[in-house]
């Protein structure tokens, strides 16, 4: 069996879109699936802003030990810790990273998003050859959308506004579902860009090195990639991603008995069952390892 019938199989019969694009970074041998199709990154649009961010502090534009004022403003709904804790609390640029990978803390990655700039993220992007990866949106954007508010200012975004919207408890949304007008990017394009990371090509071997430390602590979606593979004959450092119907998780995967390292990109959207969609990662997962690990 090869490498591209791993990741079709857990396809057959997935009511959703499933897309995956895999790379062995030693060998190269690579296989994809709707590997160009562009996807909702959800919260993995989070590695592309990490990169930004390091980028910056090379260039002496940012700097980790800098402090910011947890404000009531600043504080975004969804996932995360820091709308839960004391306004006024000082909080490091490198805490709010660790926040925004670690536990994908939504307050955390806006303000980070604010200090970098979108528009220096996508720059960056197409410099590394990434034509399709955009980050256009704020976590609060998103998620304000999802309960049908898209027309207010950002400053009006508030914790109390979200909660009294999502009463409701029906999530659609106009576009934050979609590709239109969102933060979004390919499977292949992903790979690419944890390769470049992975092989110290994307920033300053120091500053990859630094990426890659921070989402090998990630502690979310552990039924994805994680889910199949035997934890003590793999590392991973991984970003996940989850709205409704979408369900993603990219990283790479190293195999301590022999050092080789492959990058995984994994983006559903549409799913009628997300839990069916964690499933469809995780079988595609063992797959990929049980191929290059020969098991």
């Amino acid at each position: 069996m090869g490498l591209i019938d791993s990741i079709k199989g857990p396809a057959e019969g997935f009511k959703g879109f499933l897309g995956v694009s895999v790379k062995h970074l030693d060998t190269e041998e690579a296989a994809h699936m709707n590997g160009d199709k562009l996807f909702p990154t959800a919260s993995t649009f989070k590695v592309p802003v990490l990169l930004e961010f390091y980028r910056q502090v090379e260039q002496g534009r940012l700097a980790l030990d800098q402090q910011i004022v947890l404000t009531e403003e600043a504080k975004v709904p969804g996932s995360g810790v820091l709308k839960e804790l004391s306004e006024g609390m000082l909080v490091s640029l490198k805490d709010l990273l660790s926040l925004m990978m670690i536990v994908s803390d939504n307050t955390a990655t806006d303000l980070i998003v604010e200090k970098v700039g979108m528009d220096n993220v996508n720059d960056t992007m197409k410099k590394l050859g990434l034509k399709q990866t955009k980050v256009v949106k704020y976590c609060r954007e998103i998620l304000f959308d999802l309960v049908g508010i898209n027309d207010l200012p950002l400053n009006e975004m508030t914790l109390t506004r979200f909660k009294e919207a999502s009463e409701g408890g029906d999530y659609a949304g106009s576009w934050s579902l979609g590709v239109v007008n969102n933060d979004v990017s390919t499977p292949n394009e992903m790979t690419r860009l944890l390769e470049l990371i992975a092989n110290g090509e994307a920033a300053s071997s120091e500053s990859c090195e630094a990426i890659l430390e921070i989402m090998g602590k990630c502690q979310t979606g552990t039924y994805r990639i994680p889910k199949y593979l035997p934890q003590k004959k793999v590392t991973m450092q991984r970003k996940t991603g989850s709205l409704p119907g979408v369900r993603n998780d990219v990283g790479v995967v190293t195999l301590k008995d022999t050092g080789e390292r492959y990058a995984l990109s994994c983006f559903t959207m549409g799913a009628e069952d997300v839990y069916a969609a964690e499933e469809a990662i995780a079988l595609v997962s063992q797959g990929v390892y049980e191929y290059f690990s020969g098991v």
